[in-house]
């Protein structure tokens, strides 16, 4: 399908053709999306990061410009210890330029197809250190503007909008589409390009009239359809003979509990077969349970699942952040992996997404069962390493 008209044409057009869009970022597939004719007139191939394959990188490569850029936010690119290219932008469209990287475990020269697509992956996952990404390299990091394209109309900022309602970690590569002669692909092009590629094609404009129709939109829950939290390469574990141990609130039990039996289920997956559950009042009481567990020694690893709902004080802030600081603690003072399962969502609707409760959304508990089982595993491999 492509898109047959490039401005919205009435929330209704605008509506129906990002519904399909989101639908195809869901899946991790690619989408056109095109600038107005008054700005810079270009169309652009944009898809998630966490879904950059080989295959997809040589067609964005051979198709565009031969620049792929790493669309993101401000705070991913500082933790990975990137700069902005300049401190003086110049640039026309103040496109927010960071200096290139590549992911470097793994990486020959960086510039080919799988090494540029491991790049975009390895950012998607915050585990990674600074130390990981040369500064420069050969893909191409680009802040978005916080607020997406109704703050600024551009490839970048749809990406990043698009990566946000779709429920998909917040990092998209994109790059320019351009004719076999090197020109600029524009939208009559690019809907015949799409037409043979079956890429989707779609306008800022149609974002933008989306977006305004849903002000205030929430980020959406992460689907079951994606394959992972590290996108298309997370490993079949075998933990066997792993002790792993989850302590939940009792508060919103229904999330909680469903919670729970995603995080088991997923570690038994594994092969993880020592399970054991202990339930605390709420989540602010969960760092003080967690450490009696780890005093007595018997855990490999453990979850703390709980579920914070804004209400209309500053509770809410308090407890997230006290609960925050204190699992973080644990894991410095115990060295022992310990998983922040902590939901902190604004209303019940979507912590009912983000636990994957009566069928709705994702059921974030799985995440967290695969994470403190990778961590065991890494500090278990480690550990045995180091008394060779």
């Amino acid at each position: 399908l492509t898109s047959v008209a490039r401005t919205c044409g009435g929330a209704n057009m605008a509506n129906s053709a990002i519904a399909d869009a989101l639908n195809v970022f869901k899946r991790g597939d690619m989408l056109i999306v095109a600038d107005s004719t008054e700005r810079k007139n270009e169309c652009d191939l944009v898809f998630p990061a966490d879904q950059a394959t080989t295959e997809r990188m040589a067609f964005a490569i051979r198709k565009g410009s031969g620049i792929v850029y790493m669309v993101t936010d401000k705070a991913r690119l500082d933790h990975f210890g990137l700069h902005p290219a300049t401190a003086a932008n110049t640039d026309r469209f103040a496109i927010g330029s960071y200096v290139s990287t590549t992911y470097l475990p793994g990486s020959a020269t960086g510039l080919s197809a799988a090494d540029r697509a491991a790049t975009a992956r390895a950012l998607c996952n915050l585990s990674n250190t600074a130390g990981n990404f040369s500064k420069p390299g050969h893909m191409f990091p680009v802040v978005a503007s916080p607020g997406g394209v109704i703050e600024r109309p551009g490839h970048t900022e749809a990406a990043y909008d698009l990566c946000r309602l779709s429920g998909r970690t917040s990092v998209a590569c994109l790059t320019e589409l351009t004719n076999d002669d090197g020109t600029m692909l524009r939208w009559e092009a690019a809907l015949e390009f799409g037409k043979t590629h079956g890429i989707l094609v779609i306008s800022v404009e149609q974002l933008q009239e989306y977006l305004r129709a849903h002000p205030g939109f929430p980020n959406a829950p992460n689907p079951d359809g994606i394959p992972s939290i590290r996108g298309i390469d997370l490993p079949n574990f075998d933990a066997t003979g792993l002790k792993i141990a989850i302590v939940s609130a009792r508060w919103n039990s229904a999330v909680c509990r469903n919670l729970v039996a995603g995080a088991k289920e997923a570690m038994q997956s594994c092969n993880v077969q020592d399970i054991a559950v202990e339930y605390v009042g709420g989540s602010y009481e969960i760092p003080a349970a967690a450490q009696t567990l780890l005093d007595s020694g018997q855990f490999d690893g453990l979850i703390c699942i709980g579920c914070l709902i804004k209400g209309q004080s500053m509770h809410f802030e308090y407890v997230s952040e006290a609960v925050t600081q204190g699992i973080m603690r644990l894991n410095l003072d115990y060295k022992v992996p310990v998983v922040f399962g902590i939901l902190t969502v604004l209303n019940e609707e979507q912590a009912k997404e983000r636990s994957g409760l009566a069928g709705a959304g994702h059921n974030s508990g799985k995440e967290w069962g695969i994470t403190c089982v990778e961590s065991c595993l890494l500090k278990k491999r480690y550990r045995k390493a180091s008394r060779l």
